[in-house]
């Protein structure tokens, strides 16, 4: 489990629709995290959280900080309905 692997998660779902739709049939966190697991992007629900820290730290402009905090608010949105 890592960091990078976290990293590489949002990466993926910023850039791949149809890999951030299908996130949406994993009705837990521990499906998803057991998911990213199957495909190399092994990580923790922390490790993801400080990923979008880490990214936040690198963003140079406030464009870049609102996609960062969109792909987050939808990672915490989507985190919560599955809690539910």
């Amino acid at each position: 489990m890592s960091l990078n692997n976290a990293l590489k998660f949002i990466s993926k779902v910023d850039t791949d629709v149809d890999f951030r739709k299908s996130c949406y049939q994993y009705k837990s966190q521990l499906h998803l995290l057991t998911m990213l697991k199957e495909h190399d992007m092994g990580c923790t629900y922390d490790e993801i959280l400080d990923a979008f820290n880490v990214l936040l730290l690198q963003c140079k402009t406030y464009e870049q900080a609102g996609r960062v905090n969109e792909i987050k608010a939808w990672f915490t949105v989507f985190t919560k309905i599955q809690q539910a």
